[in-house]
């Protein structure tokens, strides 16, 4: 086994952590974009629904 000493476990263990932050994140900004994405989509709809619902009256 690879035989590392103490300070360069740690400088692994910092890199593994910022790597997991910086996945977990963009995962997390992808699903809110869609999330966005799918809001304004609604309400899009909604405002035309409403808009072609007035003017059939």
């Amino acid at each position: 086994m690879i035989d590392l000493d103490r300070e360069t476990w740690l400088y692994l263990l910092i890199i593994v952590a910022i790597l997991a932050f910086f996945l977990w994140n963009s995962n997390r900004s992808k699903k809110i974009k869609k999330e966005r994405k799918n809001r304004n989509f609604r309400k899009r709809y909604l405002e035309r629904k409403k808009e072609h619902k007035s003017d059939t009256l």
